[in-house]
């Protein structure tokens, strides 16, 4: 998620457990812990582009992480407390806070390594967009509360408990509403006798009402997007090929591999006559919601050139964002 919604749920969590005993100064030492995983972002220049996906949302992110730097972090503001309060409260604080970093980049299509080192792969629930502003204008309001309103320490536990209801619903809500569109694109699928190996629906920006569904076959990709709003008879899926069976050879090389473990076993695969290679991670559905799909952010390289700094990733249409054209976006989103 974004760093301002991780601040936010760091915050609420932290002040949780350490309101009472050191007021607002909680929410402030909250915000800073729930970011501190996404500073390996300053890692970024000592890396390749390829590279730094596999080391961003990795060991920062783990569970292993998240308990070294709390019991850290626990035992030096115990000590700059001078001991008045329970260590095991701090430790506990700073884990919450720190942890549920890592558990909310889980639900989003970016995903987390959450046992790094020891095991490489990328939990995902798909069940969020990293822009989403429900979720984190609950938790503003939660926190602008805390900061804002003079109350006891028990009515502003109070406050923080009801924050963290109100945005773990509205979270669990994501999953609801997934799981329906993921019924709808299945059912469909079958309807229109599409056979495919598996199937991933992943979030739009801004909402949790519309989602994209990406059936994979040996062959490509079948597209479409479902509203829970839809007016439409039937979900129209558009068949984008994909050269799949360049993988195994491809893969070889070390950049290109870890580019076609970011895609998560959805990389779109595009080869032109003179064996220019682009790949993309579809995972995160086309930038467009209607006509023919467009994606961005592709690998690219030549067969007849596989040194490191002739694979790269195209940023060239970075004027795009994650969303071509709002106007279709929230038309779709309203099921038209």
């Amino acid at each position: 998620m974004d760093s301002i919604t991780q601040a936010l749920l760091g915050a609420t969590t932290f002040s949780l457990i350490k309101d009472r005993e050191i007021g607002k100064k909680s929410l402030l030492i909250g915000a800073i812990a729930g970011t501190l995983p996404d500073l390996d972002v300053f890692l970024a220049p000592l890396f390749n582009d390829v590279a730094f996906l596999t080391v961003h949302r990795s060991v920062s992110h783990s569970v292993l992480l998240a308990v070294v730097f709390s019991v850290i972090l626990g035992m030096i503001f115990h000590r700059i407390y001078k001991k008045k309060q329970s260590q095991v409260k701090w430790i506990s604080a700073f884990f919450l806070a720190i942890g549920t970093h890592s558990m909310l980049d889980w639900c989003t299509t970016y995903g987390t390594k959450l046992l790094s080192p020891f095991n490489a792969h990328l939990f995902s629930t798909n069940n969020i967009h990293v822009f989403e502003p429900i979720y984190t204008l609950i938790l503003l309001i939660g926190v602008g509360m805390l900061v804002f309103r003079s109350v006891n320490a028990e009515r502003q536990r109070r406050m923080a408990q009801l924050t963290l209801l109100l945005s773990t619903l509205y979270l669990a809500w994501t999953f609801v509403s997934k799981g329906i569109a993921n019924n709808q694109f299945v059912k469909e699928l079958n309807r229109q006798e599409i056979q495919f190996e598996k199937l991933l629906v992943s979030p739009t920006p801004l909402n949790s009402i519309l989602w994209h569904g990406i059936a994979k076959t040996a062959d490509g990709y079948y597209l479409a997007t479902y509203s829970l709003f839809d007016t439409r008879d039937q979900i129209t899926f558009e068949f984008k090929p994909s050269d799949n069976y360049l993988i195994d050879e491809i893969s070889k090389n070390k950049l290109v591999k870890y580019y076609l473990q970011y895609t998560d076993d959805f990389p779109l695969i595009e080869e032109d006559s003179v064996g220019n290679i682009k790949i993309y991670a579809i995972k995160f559905g086309p930038i467009n919601y209607e006509g023919k799909a467009e994606f961005v952010y592709p690998l690219t390289f030549s067969r007849q050139d596989l040194e490191e700094e002739a694979i790269v990733i195209d940023y060239a249409r970075t004027e795009k964002g994650p969303v071509k054209d709002y106007g279709a976006l929230f038309r779709r989103i309203g099921g038209i």
